[in-house]
């Protein structure tokens, strides 16, 4: 377990550049591979092949080169970072990752998931004079560095990239009580929420049994 910093520290909000990639990743396998709900719950980090997928999933959002993040002006220590995705009326489907493996049930039941929630909401459809979107997809703080402003500092800095590059829309699957919680102080508008207790595979049983607060899955948008 990291040491809490107590006192503020001081970060800057980069681009992730190719170099940054092996950086990247590692944190992520520390931080979000471990504490997101979904994976957390599921017991991803115990599946070999799921964490691989995972990772793969991670490093092809990096290929969008639209993601940022945070960097100890004083030790240039990695503090947390956001990886973002485009989204288009005219390719709605992205294809991000490799095809289901059998051998990563893990990673698969989030993926399935994440689909229906796509398809439940129908972004497009339900914005039909939206084009372009940013879909934040992965938003991490580093443990030591939470409740520093970082995350607003990560999403503010995509905000301003989503405006220069003319998209609409900044979209953001919240599979976590706090990640919601942040964005809608932000001003984003949750379009769609649905009980994690209520998604059950064939057998009727609970697929993902999240521990409090992370009680329900939401969609969080912001118009630009």
């Amino acid at each position: 377990m990291d040491t809490i910093k107590n006192t503020k520290v001081s970060f800057n909000i980069v681009p992730i550049t190719d170099n940054d990639k092996e950086v990247v990743i590692n944190s992520l396998k520390q931080y979000f591979f471990r504490d997101e709900p979904l994976c957390a719950s599921s017991g991803l980090m115990e599946e070999k092949e799921s964490v691989i997928q995972l990772e793969n999933f991670c490093v092809d959002l990096l290929r969008n080169k639209i993601s940022f993040m945070a960097v100890s002006t004083e030790t240039g220590e990695l503090m947390g970072a956001s990886l973002n995705s485009p989204m288009f009326r005219d390719n709605e489907i992205q294809q991000i990752g490799e095809e289901n493996n059998e051998k990563s049930s893990k990673y698969n039941d989030i993926m399935a998931l994440l689909d229906k929630a796509e398809q439940d909401i129908d972004v497009f459809g339900k914005y039909p004079y939206i084009d372009r979107i940013m879909e934040l997809k992965i938003i991490t703080v580093n443990e030591a560095y939470r409740g520093q402003g970082i995350c607003k500092a990560l999403i503010n800095k995509s905000k301003e990239l989503a405006l220069d590059l003319g998209y609409q829309m900044i979209y953001v699957e919240c599979s976590s009580h706090f990640t919601a919680m942040a964005v809608e102080r932000f001003g984003f508008q949750c379009i769609y929420s649905f009980s994690y207790s209520n998604y059950v595979n064939k057998q009727g049983e609970v697929v993902f049994k999240t521990k409090p607060p992370h009680e329900y899955f939401k969609i969080h948008v912001l118009l630009l």
